[in-house]
């Protein structure tokens, strides 16, 4: 058996390269779990495989808040402009994924909601809009009226008829 030619060795590490890519692509990236805030079904606080996490530290699960009111997250990444690089959350209310605001800031005003429920979540999501993976909710009891605002959005979705 000869020895294997100099092409020949440079196209098998270049496979050999691209397996371990693809490999590496279904490490630490996906959706992980969350912590459960007690006593509800709503979680404040999630994180994925990667040690990324997120968490909505105000208004407390549960609260009854008067608008408007201040939302805060915590991240562990560090969060700025999508032109930056960094990460950036999006927020939506009730469960209506699709009209999102891009939030760059740890601290959003929220006012405009109907009185009532209403579910608040966050995800973490990279410059590119690809999810991190952690995800955080919470319910708050709305105390005035409205349509969804968040007044530090940096960039916002289609709209879908909220007032963004």
């Amino acid at each position: 058996m000869s020895a294997p030619s100099k092409k020949n060795l440079i196209m098998g590490s270049a496979a050999a390269g691209a397996l371990l890519m693809l490999a590496g692509c279904g490490m630490g990236g996906g959706y992980g779990s969350s912590t459960t805030n007690s006593g509800s079904n709503n979680s404040n606080s999630g994180s994925n495989q990667g040690g990324a996490t997120i968490s909505i530290t105000a208004p407390k699960n549960n609260a009854s808040v008067t608008e408007p009111f201040k939302l805060t997250v915590k991240s562990s990444e560090a969060l700025g402009p999508t032109t930056s690089g960094k990460d950036h959350f999006h927020l939506t209310f009730d469960g209506n994924a699709q009209d999102y605001t891009v939030e760059t800031q740890p601290t959003v005003m929220i006012s405009k909601l109907a009185p009532g429920k209403h579910t608040i979540k966050v995800t973490l999501q990279h410059a590119d809009h690809s999810p991190v993976g952690p995800q955080a909710q919470i319910t708050v009891t709305v105390t005035k009226a409205g349509a969804v605002t968040s007044s530090s959005s940096s960039a916002s979705s289609s709209g879908g008829g909220y007032d963004y």
